[in-house]
């Protein structure tokens, strides 16, 4: 006999793990300016620095990443960046996707703004297939750059040269001044995200983010995904309508497409218990499932066990000291701190001599 339930619009274990990381990473940002700004100008810290902004270095993170897995190690600049990426990915890969839609801040924001269309506009538009798949296609060619550039055009001591940099050094304050001074395109960019996000769903992480494409491609190994037991579907279509990244829930088996983040709105829509639910594979729906809040609390508590590994390990705080941030950030606007110099220094192609001076030369 198959049991109707009341639906809801959303799983609220979710929806409070969401709020909380958006309010900690609020916090860290607020305590980050007011380490960091006072230093700029050559004034004392008002706050210690948070090691936790050190997630806003996804070239960094990167880099460190490609250094670990080859065996060398934790590197000692900016180290929670990694620990935070080893979370991200951990989660993701065990629960498809996952820190898109439990814990990111940006697409808590995208979606709070997705919300806000379709309360102002009744809905938000869906551009079609022809438009949609290429407007896809944008965040992977991102990742294909960032891992070129993290993976590829450097090798090894190039990537330790490049982290050990002035410019990494202090890469999480030049992240805060990019933000702290836009400029006028940033502006008008950062504006037009904001926008976009209310007329289309999910914009950002649907067209744009690297990292969700990062996590869209390691998802598809994650052993718990979403799950249909077609014997009790009604197929009443509720979960292919709140569904954000459009997929026909209600005609898959299970749902593995790289655009599922594991939200749980299409479980949450479903009017029969037990129907969709988040399950291992090669299960029987109706013997085993993962209540929806405790996918919540799993992929939160698999992110925070990797986190503190990397904390009781030592390889949370960096070797960049406070004398050295003291002295470098009031100069931070030298040519030593930009991008590109961080990477002619690990640039490992030859260069060419300088000319040789005539015979004739003083």
């Amino acid at each position: 006999m198959v049991r109707r339930r009341k639906t809801s619009a959303v799983i609220p274990a979710r929806r409070l793990s969401q709020a909380a990381w958006l309010v900690l990473v609020a916090v860290i940002g607020v305590q980050f300016a007011l380490w960091a700004l006072p230093q700029t100008a050559g004034r004392a810290p008002d706050a210690a620095r948070p090691p936790g902004v050190e997630g806003f270095l996804p070239i960094s993170a990167l880099m460190s990443l490609r250094l670990w897995l080859a065996g060398e190690g934790v590197h000692p600049v900016h180290p929670a960046g990694l620990a935070i990426l080893v979370g991200v990915l951990a989660m993701s890969a065990l629960v498809a996707k996952s820190f898109c839609s439990h814990i990111c801040p940006v697409g808590t924001a995208s979606e709070a703004l997705g919300r806000l269309g379709v309360r102002l506009l009744g809905r938000t538009w869906a551009p079609p297939r022809w438009l949609d798949l290429p407007l896809r296609s944008l965040k992977y060619v991102l990742l294909a750059l960032f891992l070129w550039v993290t993976w590829v055009a450097l090798d090894l001591p190039g990537v330790r040269t490049f982290l050990d940099s002035p410019y990494n050094r202090v890469a999480d304050a030049k992240m805060l001044l990019f933000f702290a001074h836009p400029s006028h395109l940033t502006v008008a960019v950062l504006g037009v995200l904001a926008v976009g996000s209310v007329l289309v769903r999910d914009l950002w992480c649907r067209y744009l983010c690297p990292y969700g494409a990062l996590l869209g491609v390691v998802g598809r190994l994650a052993p718990f995904k979403v799950t249909r037991d077609a014997a009790t579907c009604t197929d009443c279509g509720k979960c292919t309508k709140v569904c954000p990244a459009r997929l026909r829930v209600h005609a898959m088996t299970r749902v593995a497409s790289v655009e599922c983040t594991s939200c749980q709105d299409c479980v949450a829509a479903c009017p029969v218990k037990g129907c969709l639910a988040v399950r291992p594979p090669r299960v029987e729906p109706g013997r085993w499932r993962l209540r929806p809040a405790l996918v919540v609390v799993l992929v939160v508590a698999v992110y925070l066990a990797a986190v503190t590994a990397f904390r009781l390990d030592g390889h949370w705080r960096g070797a960049v000291g406070r004398a050295e941030y003291a002295r470098r950030l009031p100069e931070i606007d030298s040519p030593l701190y930009t991008h590109a110099g961080g990477l002619a220094a690990a640039d490992p192609s030859p260069r060419p001599a300088p000319p040789a001076a005539s015979h004739g030369a003083r």
